[in-house]
């Protein structure tokens, strides 16, 4: 793993790439909409994160971090984003 990089953060930057990757390749136009994408995503999973977002079931949750309820959000806000005319 990267040193100095906690376990979390680098879960949370490689659920947000694969879902900005995913939803640019889905609902993208345009390559400036990628960075946009990475950004919502990345604050979709960070929400998650930080607010301890859990569903009432018995997921695992590696490094701490809700991946189901990440995702979502994730995918929550990148759909929002990707109505937006950017």
């Amino acid at each position: 793993m990267i040193d100095g990089l906690a376990p979390a953060t680098f879960l949370l930057i490689l659920l947000a790439t694969a879902c900005a990757g995913l939803a640019h390749v889905l609902l993208g136009q345009r390559w400036r909409q990628l960075p946009i994408f990475w950004l919502a995503a990345f604050v979709g999973c960070l929400l998650a994160y930080g607010l301890g977002l859990r569903f009432p079931l018995n997921l695992p949750t590696p490094a701490g971090v809700p991946v189901l309820e990440a995702v979502l959000l994730a995918w929550l806000l990148l759909i929002v984003v990707s109505r937006l005319r950017v």
